[in-house]
Parts: C-alpha cells; structure tokens; sequence
C-alpha cells in the first residue's frame, strides 16, 4: 500500500488522533501509577534510561543519567543524529565512524545487545555506508514497498533507533510505541462501532525483559497477534512496513494539529510511556 493510500484509508482515525494529541479529545490512558488525563501528561512523566548510561562516540563520551526526562533525552539524541547524518554526509564515508555512531545510538536505547545487535553491527561496520544507504532511501520510499526488495534488511526494536535519527522525521517503533498505537486504535474502533480495519492492526512485540509475562504489550492478542522482528527476513520486511505506516500517522496527526504544538518524536515518546504495560489500561475492557 502506498503512503498515498494508506493515509487516504486512514484518514478518520488520523483525525481521532490529531483530537487526542491536541487535547480535544480526553485520553483518560489508566497507568500503575495514577491516568493520564491527555497525551501531554504521558509526555510529562516520560524517564529514560533505567539505568546510567555512559556512551562512547567518534566525538568523545556522553553520558545520560537514570530515568531522565524527554527534554534530556531530546539533547542527546540531537548530538547523536548530527554526528550519524555528518558521517553519512560524508563525500566518501568512514564506515568506522559511522558504525561507531550507529553503535552509540543503540547503546542509548539499551539494544546493543551481545547476541542479535551488536554481531550483527560488528558484521557490517565494513563497508557499512553501502548497506545503510539503501535501506534509508527505501524506507522513505512513499511507495510502501521498497524496503521488500532489500536482500538483507534488518529492521527491529534497535535498527529502527538508528533509522529514526538517519531519516527526518521518522519514529522509533519498538515494542513500547506499537503498544500504545494498537491501544488506540482498539479505543477508536469500539468507539466507531466497527472490528479494527487490518491496515490499523499495528504489529505487537513481546517485551524485551525477563519479566515478559508482566508486560502486556497487546491490547488483544487475537487482533494484534505478536511477532518477533527477529529471524526470517519476511519478519524484519513486517517491522519496517509497520514502522513506516506508525511513521505516516503519527506525522499526519501531528500535522493536524496547531503549529509547532507537537512534534513526532514527542507523540513517539508519550506512547513510549503509554506502551510500558497496556495491563491497567485493560482492565474492565
């Protein structure tokens, strides 16, 4: 489906959404730890990471401290993206610098990971530039389906970090974020009367922690059935198409609203909050 078509299909809910980020409409998101009565107030309680984290740059080491707030975050992601997209600017690229950027943008989100990212990153970090290239220009493809010809696209919970600062524009969609969307487009649905359309049926993940079976991560698993982005290609394929769709709505929405009210990083991070555990949203569903 092409972008054209898939904002055109999803125009209503985009619009519902727009309400909801705006504050027109009342979220009324129920969490462990009181509701959120709008999207701002999810932004508002946005902490991230869990733990120090001390990174290791081309340019030096940053560091972020334990549960930090958006606009902490925000910084350090700006210094992130401007030393990824200065490497990829490059007229003839540093492959080394560039993994290296790559690699500390994991190592914020906490998926530069000993079996899966990381291997996998030291594997490419030759000639890195020629597989990331490709894979950014396919997934700004408006015609949806690029990204199906690439013979070895890696699109997960940790590729889709880099991705995001690499592409303007372009939200992070890990377990936490597609959480939140199915969760709303669950509300929106049963509000409209109607079984949620396939093409707002957002790709679920399982909890990235040991503690899985505390995490509930789909709204309903028999509508939003998980997958694991992990494995055979068709599933990296699966990610990527619903990582671009959440990219598409979310920017729709944002544009929706008053200008320069929200951007989509901050819708990103305020369903990131949301999508932590769907548990006491559900409860009484």
């Amino acid at each position: 489906m092409t972008k054209t078509e898939y904002l055109a299909r999803s125009a209503p809910f985009i619009h519902w959404l727009a309400t909801i980020v705006s504050g027109q409409t009342p979220l009324g998101y129920r969490h462990d730890n009181g509701v959120d009565a709008n999207l701002n107030d999810a932004l508002d309680r946005y902490s991230w990471p869990n733990k120090r984290i001390d990174i290791p740059t081309p340019d030096g080491q940053l560091s972020i401290p334990a549960h930090s707030n958006f606009l902490v975050n925000a910084i350090l992601l700006e210094r992130l993206q401007a030393g990824l997209r200065r490497s990829l600017d490059q007229t003839k690229v540093d492959d080394a610098e560039l993994a290296h950027w790559a690699e500390a943008i994991m190592r914020w989100g906490g998926v530069f990971t000993k079996r899966g990212n990381g291997p996998w990153l030291d594997s490419k970090r030759v000639g890195f530039s020629t597989y990331l290239r490709p894979v950014l220009q396919a997934l700004s493809d408006p015609g949806g389906s690029a990204h199906k010809a690439l013979p070895d696209l890696r699109s997960n919970a940790g590729t889709t970090k880099i991705h995001s600062l690499a592409l303007p524009d372009f939200v992070i969609y890990d377990s936490r974020v597609a959480a939140a969307l199915a969760w709303l487009a669950l509300r929106w649905s049963q509000q409209e009367g109607i079984a949620v359309p396939a093409h707002l049926r957002f790709a679920c993940m399982r909890a990235n922690t040991s503690k899985t079976n505390l995490k509930m991560r789909s709204p309903d698993q028999a509508i939003f059935p998980y997958f694991a982005a992990s494995g055979p290609l068709r599933e990296h394929q699966r990610h990527a198409t619903w990582n671009m769709r959440a990219n598409w709505i979310i920017c729709a929405a944002a544009a929706q609203c008053p200008a320069g009210a929200w951007t989509a990083r901050q819708i990103e991070a305020a369903l990131f909050m949301m999508g932590a555990d769907l548990t006491s949203a559900m409860r009484g569903h």
